[in-house]
């Protein structure tokens, strides 16, 4: 006969799952899970459940044979009426519905509503490896994976080498610093790698403004929108990005920084190694962030706050994810929007505040992520050719 079951708040197992538990929440569960198989069992569940959602089917039809199933457990017989079994059953309905909130990743054919009955509607693919290089005399240069670059500037040599834009120095002093922008577009994204071997990863609708080569005292560039920077270590020269009112000081480490000009907020995530993030009028005052913590500047009092976070969910789209958690349908729209450049337009304006988890693949047709937004039964979408409007 198994132990009997004792019931635990899903909290600490989607904080566990989540990497978010304290290490007293980690030992309260690790005693849970040690009193039972049961126990264990449940938490697997709930793990296979978050992490391998496209082997578990999410339509209501589904989730009202599978609550059936479990009713009819309960009215068979008392020998199903032991203490244990109420909790399991309760935990499993709680994982049903878990399953039918979070959007799930699998293939399901698009099904939305045209904009006439006889029009068809046009799979919107998502963005691709695309960017304009502007040089330091104003000429342009557009890039793409299949595009061949190599120039020579300011005793740099530069080349696109498809998804990446490489500068590699000549060890020759330049007399004046010049600098070049990298600008992506809405459905672009593109890599780059500066003259002292940092590497930046440019999201949708953002632009870099950066020297061709640094000088000896310092490196310094400019971000509007949002990268993913891996800097190369040199205690003699600080590396400092640049956005808006937030300046990020670094000397070798790894972060992600968001800061879109319709963002109210900076949001500075740290990954590895440390950073001192503060407003560029007021360099007295820092926070200083570690691994796993994230920064947030208000664009209107210029107060810097921090919290402890999970990186993943905010580099995500770097790994060809995107990654929300209890994250609300606006902010998600946006950041969909700009990488499948389409125009959303919300029906009511408290659709916006319905918050959703998920984890779905970044180079998916969006009408197939758009179903899995549908099928939790919360929204449903209007395709008129890029204008998608939410009801």
């Amino acid at each position: 006969m198994p132990k009997e079951r004792s019931l635990i708040d899903f909290k600490l197992i989607w904080g566990k799952i989540n990497h978010t538990l304290s290490a007293e929440e980690d030992l309260f569960l690790s005693k849970w899970l040690d009193e039972s198989y049961l126990h264990q069992q449940y938490f697997d569940n709930a793990e296979r459940f978050y992490k391998q959602g496209s082997s578990f089917t999410d339509t209501k039809s589904e989730t009202e044979r599978a609550w059936r199933e479990i009713q009819g457990k309960l009215n068979k017989g008392s020998h199903y009426r032991n203490k244990w079994i109420l909790p399991i059953a309760i935990a499993a309905a709680a994982i049903i519905l878990i399953v039918n909130l979070i959007i799930r990743d699998k293939k399901i054919e698009p099904s939305f509503v045209a904009a006439t009955q006889n029009e068809t509607v046009q799979p919107i693919r998502p963005g691709t490896n695309k960017a304009t290089l502007t040089l330091n005399d104003g000429s342009i240069h557009h890039l793409t994976s299949a595009g061949n670059l190599i120039l020579t500037e300011d005793g740099a040599s530069i080349s696109n080498e498809g998804t990446k834009l490489k500068y590699t120095e000549k060890n020759i002093a330049p007399p004046k610093i010049k600098y070049n922008t990298l600008t992506v577009p809405r459905g672009g994204e593109f890599s780059l790698q500066l003259s002292d071997g940092t590497k930046v990863w440019l999201n949708s609708e953002s632009v870099l403004h950066y020297p061709v080569q640094f000088s000896d005292k310092e490196r310094r560039v400019e971000l509007t929108g949002e990268a993913f920077f891996e800097v190369t270590r040199n205690e003699k020269s600080p590396f400092f990005v640049e956005s808006g009112q937030q300046t990020v000081e670094v000397f070798g480490t790894e972060f992600n920084i968001s800061c879109y000009k319709e963002n109210q907020f900076v949001y500075t995530t740290l990954v590895k190694g440390s950073v001192e993030v503060f407003c560029s009028n007021k360099p007295g005052i820092r926070q200083i962030l570690a691994p796993n913590e994230q920064s947030r500047l208000g664009k209107s009092d210029e107060i810097i706050s921090k919290r402890a976070i999970d990186p993943y969910q905010y580099i995500a789209w770097k790994e060809g994810r995107f990654v929300f958690r209890d994250q609300n349908l606006e902010e998600i729209m946006l950041n969909l929007a700009k990488w499948y450049d389409v125009e959303v337009v919300f029906a009511n304006e408290g659709l916006k505040e319905i918050k959703f988890t998920g984890n779905l693949k970044r180079y998916e047709n969006f009408g197939e992520i758009l179903n899995k937004i549908e099928k939790t039964h919360e929204v449903e979408f209007q395709i008129e050719g890029k204008k998608i409007t939410i009801r």
